[in-house]
């Protein structure tokens, strides 16, 4: 599962955060045992009924792999339903299952390959926080370099420290505060008056599909100054981007994909190194931000650093791809979840109206919008992006809990696992937004977690500052994975415009 340089995973990994009073029951704690673990229910050895039954594929591998095993790590045998689901559906769903019946640690033989399947933040913490020195990317640097090349979004070791510390300044405090005003105010301005349109005519709305294309014109302007004007049209580049989102790497239709998005990337560098050339421009100050065009690729071309075209590509590719499909489903997700809790709707709807008395919101706003970034954390608990994280063992090591892995072993930390486990959370299926979550933290933060929260926060406060909206009743509202927890067949809803409470004079 690619974890995109854009990811906004809530820290239920890492340190355990502060408790609110004791008679808050939400908190976090470790699913490790204080004792080693039970062993699971003995597997019977399977009565193959197809050479192509996942039973086979896992007694094949414990037979090639396993017979020495030391490890202490039980093994998850998958039934044919289980497949289907890493294939086709909801990778995450049958890893859930697997966690229920053989505990926190597992592993999962998938062919000639097995993973040590972690859903504990400790382990999880654990394997996060040795990343370069004991652990590395692994597969999904090598199943994503076909889109990313040697973007950061999936670089390793001097070239993945080198490309960080030259994108990281980027987006320092002046950049996002002109950001919010200039382009996420706008395109989510641009967003209500397209759902006011279909408010008028009564007509159910793919939100899914609108948050997908007003975060692919944000992403746009903010990294290219290019205008997708996705909200409004269709193109080539657009579909590229969408296709790439759902589809499954290396197929033919990626590749055409992947030619068409750096086609179109390598004409605006080309475009905008000619201006920056012809312009003399050098970058003077750390917060430095061209007021005609703020965008992170005119900074990275004026702070005049000796990087090729084919790596800024590359770059900002990361941050395309990733950037535009990660905050579109924190959105969706986020939206669903305050339509299905009237409550916490009618809270968030509270405390935009008070914080923004009518305006549009600020850079300095989105701090006072504290409720409203809880539901998306709450969210984000929920829904995790990208719900899945690989490393690739480079040493041999201990995992707590006195698990061993040896070298090459790659690892599948089920992030959708730890965020629902009733051994780490009270109430872990419940969407409440008053739980206190973190965020990532570690050498692979994500470079874009406080962008892509502010965008958030700004789409979701003008939605509800001028929209009320409910679910379409009756709807099949399924999960499916692409590099983030998607929809199967969208999230619709009727929207209507809120009516402003008249105001009366005081006698």
């Amino acid at each position: 599962m690619l974890s995109s340089s854009f990811s906004l995973t809530p820290l239920s990994l890492f340190p355990k955060p502060k408790l609110k009073p004791p008679t808050s029951p939400h908190f976090i704690k470790s699913s490790l045992p204080q004792s080693p673990p039970p062993d699971p229910k003995p597997t019977e050895i399977p009565k193959f009924k197809s050479w192509v039954s996942p039973n086979w594929l896992t007694s094949l591998s414990q037979t090639l792999n396993f017979n020495q095993d030391d490890s202490g790590i039980p093994i998850a045998s998958a039934q044919l339903e289980d497949v289907s689901e890493l294939l086709g559906g909801a990778l995450f769903l049958p890893l859930f299952k697997w966690m229920n019946s053989y505990g926190p640690v597992y592993r999962l033989a998938a062919g000639p390959r097995n993973f040590v399947v972690v859903s504990d933040p400790t382990i999880a913490k654990h394997v996060l926080r040795n990343y370069g020195t004991k652990y590395a990317k692994g597969l999904v640097a090598e199943v994503s370099e076909f889109l990313f090349g040697s973007g950061f979004a999936i670089a390793e070791g001097s070239l993945w420290t080198a490309r960080r510390r030259a994108v990281v300044p980027s987006l320092h405090k002046k950049y996002l505060s002109v950001i919010v005003e200039r382009v996420f105010c706008k395109c989510s301005e641009r967003m209500v008056e397209k759902l006011k349109a279909n408010a008028a005519n009564g007509s159910a709305v793919n939100m899914e599909a609108v948050f997908s294309q007003l975060t692919l014109d944000v992403i746009g302007l903010s990294v290219f100054n290019y205008n997708f004007d996705a909200l409004k049209t269709d193109s080539p580049v657009i579909d590229a981007v969408k296709a790439l989102c759902k589809i499954i790497p290396r197929q033919i239709k990626a590749e055409k994909a992947v030619e068409v998005i750096r086609e179109t990337v390598e004409e605006l560098i080309a475009q905008c190194k000619a201006i920056v050339e012809a312009e003399g421009e050098k970058i003077d100050d750390e917060e430095y931000v061209n007021d005609a065009d703020p965008s992170i690729l005119r900074f990275l071309l004026a702070s005049r650093e000796e990087v090729s075209s084919i790596q800024l590509r590359d770059d900002l590719l990361s941050m395309l791809v990733a950037g535009h499909e990660t905050t579109g489903s924190v959105l969706t997700w986020t939206a669903y979840l305050l339509s299905k809790d009237p409550s916490s709707l009618s809270k968030a709807k509270e405390e935009v109206d008070k914080v923004l008395q009518g305006r549009l919101p600020s850079y300095e706003d989105t701090k006072e919008l504290k409720y409203l970034t809880r539901c998306i954390v709450e969210s984000l608990r929920l829904y995790p992006h990208p719900p899945v994280l690989l490393r690739r063992a480079q040493v041999a090591d201990i995992l707590p809990g006195n698990y061993k892995v040896n070298p090459g072993q790659d690892i599948m930390i089920s992030v959708y696992n730890i965020h629902h486990s009733s051994q780490v959370w009270e109430r872990a299926e419940e969407f409440i937004p008053e739980r206190f979550i973190p965020f990532s933290g570690g050498p692979r933060k994500c470079v874009g977690d406080q962008f892509a929260l502010l965008e958030a926060i700004v789409a979701l406060a003008i939605l509800l500052q001028n929209m009320d909206f409910e679910l379409v009743p009756d709807q099949d509202i399924t999960m499916t994975t692409g590099a983030t927890i998607h929809t199967t067949n969208g999230l619709y809803m009727r929207l209507k415009e809120r009516t402003k409470e008249p105001e009366f004079a005081t006698l």
